[in-house]
């Protein structure tokens, strides 16, 4: 007895459940029963003892790394058990089925099983994933592992900390020796919580990652090697696909794909800054500290304030004196009295003489009229509630005060621009107020424009800076995502390279199948392609009134038999059926049937197998 384990692909139980036996209605695909697979395999291949059974190896179809390594696993238990029955056997595996093979391989060489019963192992259209553990064995680590060796850290770093203290506060007890040789113990206990997880994690990661160790490998390939036949097409689909994945380079974020997205942000980013600031209570109380001592310098002006304030007062009640005889003068000029009005009119000369007078007194004593009395102004708007200083001296409010916070804001921009375009004279008089009025409403909104062009520019060029970096990290990101998902590598402890028509653990890769049978097989694919393109043209209708997505969905997968790819066709072709027949007939431990012996078909397949030997 012989036997002959077949291994299906990735997504061989699309839409369906795992099973050895097609469903209801459906055509058996080639590793099923029923196949026309296995009726070629059971009428052309004998055992050299007897008959040949045909075992099928079922597994998920996943396109996961972790599962085809779990497959591999049991496939290796199988064949152990094979061995143990002392019959010899081939394993067939198509696309990744292959790469399940390549696994349990790599497992018994794991665990020194040599496998003699294992006569040929067969490969087609398998697509070998090549993949890179992490470089560093803190990424090759899970999450959990990864926290519990950084707490295993914190003694050593929390000690390390201790002694940097140590050692900046210039303690003397470094110069000891006996204290140095105390903390080179404390050192290195304080290392072994460390050191015990880094052994543990490094002990589990050589098992976990065993097929990378040079043994292992070096076995699997001087003992496995031999027995493979590597079949595959060189227009297949998945083979070619996977392994030019891994160089494709093509930009899929522009460079400036975020600059629009800042630069709208940069319109509004006065009034954010505003408002920021609004609501900042150390920045407000840091404006007004400023102003304070830098602008208003209050401390320096509080000696003149008695006496500016008392001029400022004498200069009003001798201005509220004016007008009062301005108005008895013309009382008395419509009254008719001429010793009245001439009374009236030398009181309103007296007092306009006086004012003047004080005014000029008042200039000439206080030469800083205007700075002191603006910093008296902000003194008392911003740093006093009812004559009494707010606490510290500082802003009334500590910045919290929202009302308060926006008039200072306010008086940035009204007085302290108008103060720079009005000197101390022309801030005297009407004509002072009037500036003062004026001024802000055409100046602010000019100085603000300028800001914010200026804003909106300087944020155009730091974001096309960061969107040029971010497009070329996004870029790196979205391939490495694309190429692990579309090689399958789930792993957290590996980097997903390329795929290639051979393991990683053999040095050189078979030749493509020969031209004449690399035709036939292309020729039937193109064939039902065109059969599949004519039935999605009379269902076209079908599918655009389709109910739901589901349902759409179910009609277009209708529709497809998946032979429609050179990857799914080979063993739909005759003439490959009797290749595959040819390679295993001649393993030792089987040999040819009766229909496949001296037939015109097993002389071509013998000769591409010849062929394939040769160049390979």
């Amino acid at each position: 007895m012989a036997t002959i384990i077949t291994v299906h692909g990735t997504f061989a139980h699309f839409g369906g459940v795992p099973s050895e036996i097609p469903a209801p209605g459906a055509e058996a695909q080639w590793w099923q029963r029923g196949s026309a697979t296995e009726a070629d395999i059971m009428r052309l291949v004998d055992g050299a003892d007897g008959c040949v059974r045909i075992e099928r190896f079922v597994w998920n179809g996943d396109n996961s790394e972790v599962e085809r390594r779990r497959a591999g696993q049991a496939l290796c238990r199988r064949m152990k058990a094979l061995e143990q029955e002392g019959e010899p056997y081939c394993v067939i595996g198509h696309s990744h089925g292959g790469s399940v093979i390549s696994s349990a391989l790599l497992e018994a060489a794991r665990r020194k099983q040599p496998l003699p019963g294992l006569k040929r192992w067969v490969t087609v259209g398998t697509p070998f994933v090549s993949l890179r553990r992490e470089r560093s064995l803190f990424l090759r680590l899970t999450l959990l592992q990864k926290a519990m060796f950084v707490a295993s850290l914190m003694l050593l770093l929390m000690f390390a900390a201790f002694i940097g203290g140590e050692v900046a506060s210039g303690n003397g007890r470094f110069d000891n020796q006996n204290w140095l040789a105390r903390y080179g113990i404390y050192t290195l206990l304080m290392s072994l919580p460390f050191v015990l997880f880094w052994a543990v994690f490094k002990y589990l990661d050589m098992r976990k990652l065993y097929f990378y160790r040079p043994r292992i490998v070096s076995e699997a390939r001087d003992g496995f090697g031999p027995r493979w036949l590597g079949l595959w097409h060189k227009d297949d689909e998945a083979v070619s696909g996977l392994s030019s994945i891994g160089g494709i380079k093509m930009q899929i974020f522009h460079s400036t794909f975020a600059v629009p997205f800042f630069s709208i942000l940069s319109v509004f980013l006065l009034p954010l800054l505003y408002l920021l600031l609004l609501t900042t209570p150390a920045a407000m109380v840091g404006i007004s500290d400023i102003m304070r001592d830098r602008v208003y310098q209050i401390s320096d002006y509080e000696k003149s304030e008695a006496r500016v304030i008392a001029a400022r007062q004498e200069v009003r009640q001798l201005r509220r004196s004016l007008r009062e005889a301005r108005q008895e003068f013309e009382s008395a000029d419509t009254g008719g009295n001429l010793v009245q009005r001439l009374d009236a009119k030398k009181k309103v000369g007296t007092l306009e003489a006086r004012l003047q007078a004080a005014r000029e007194q008042m200039h000439a004593e206080n030469p800083n009229l205007v700075p002191v009395e603006r910093a008296m102004r902000f003194k008392r708007r911003f740093l006093e509630i009812d004559g009494r200083r707010c606490e510290g001296g500082s802003l009334c409010g500590g910045g919290r005060d929202i009302a308060l916070n926006s008039r200072l804001l306010f008086h940035l921009v009204t007085d302290e621009a108008s103060s720079l375009f009005l000197d101390d004279d022309l801030w005297r008089g009407r004509f002072g107020i009037l500036a003062r009025l004026i001024l802000p409403v055409v100046l602010v909104p000019i100085v603000f424009g300028v800001v914010a062009v200026i804003l909106v520019v300087l944020v155009q060029g730091i974001a096309s800076f960061l969107s040029g970096l971010l497009a070329r990290l996004l870029d790196a990101l979205t391939w490495f995502e694309i190429k692990r998902s579309a090689l399958g590598n789930d792993t957290e402890t590996e980097v997903a390279l390329t795929a290639a028509p051979r393991p990683f653990w053999l040095d050189q890769s078979p030749p493509s199948l020969p031209l004449e049978l690399g035709e036939h097989i292309t020729g039937y694919s193109n064939g039902i392609a065109a059969q599949s393109l004519g039935k999605f043209r009379n269902a076209i209708g079908e599918l655009a009134f389709s109910d739901g997505k589901q349902n759409a969905q179910h009609n277009v997968f209708s529709y497809l038999t998946w032979r429609e790819l050179i990857h799914s066709s080979y063993f739909e072709v005759p003439e490959f059926r009797w290749l595959v027949a040819e390679s295993i007939a001649t393993a030792d431990g089987f040999m040819r049937g009766a229909a496949l012996e001296g037939a015109e078909p097993s002389r071509k397949a013998a000769a591409w197998l010849g062929t394939l030997k040769e160049n390979g």
